[in-house]
């Protein structure tokens, strides 16, 4: 059982580190335009938007496979019991053993992943807004998974 919960930390780390390495290199071809204002925004070149979106994606991705898979396999790696928890016990667990600094920040990231969601396109003022927050978040959510990475890294060895 240890040897699988190895093996499927080790999976979804690869999944994470791709999903970071893909958002840092799109955060890099987005980084010119930031911080996004009306202007800019309306005048958003196909190639700059492609970017934010690739940036969009892969921080969805990075923050989905986190809080879905790499916690509870963190926690059943601690042999802390998972099953049937709902997914604020799962965070709030974490930040009692020092996994994660403070739960409340990652109900944040989702927040403003939850606000980007709700906005049109059609309003340049409230999609600059929001886009300028979920770039601000790169350092948080990356300092998360270092954090994780790191603690599991020196756990195994």
């Amino acid at each position: 059982m240890r040897a699988l919960i190895f093996e499927r930390l080790e999976r979804i780390f690869a999944e994470c580190d791709k999903h970071l390495s893909r958002m840092n290199s799109a955060y890099r071809k987005a980084a010119v335009m930031l911080p996004l204002t009306v202007e800019k925004y309306v005048e958003l070149s196909e190639e700059e938007v492609e970017h934010i979106d690739q940036y969009l994606f892969r921080f969805a991705k990075l923050q989905d496979t986190m809080g879905e898979k790499l916690f509870k396999s963190l926690l059943l790696f601690l042999d802390e019991e998972v099953e049937g928890k709902p997914f604020v016990d799962i965070l709030n667990r974490m930040e009692k053993l020092l996994l994660i600094d403070d739960a409340q920040s990652w109900r944040v990231l989702r927040d403003i992943r939850n606000e980007l969601s709700h906005q049109y396109d059609d309003d340049p003022e409230d999609m600059s807004i929001v886009l300028n927050k979920i770039f601000n978040e790169k350092s948080h959510i990356e300092a998360i998974y270092t954090q994780l990475k790191t603690y599991y890294i020196n756990s195994k060895a």
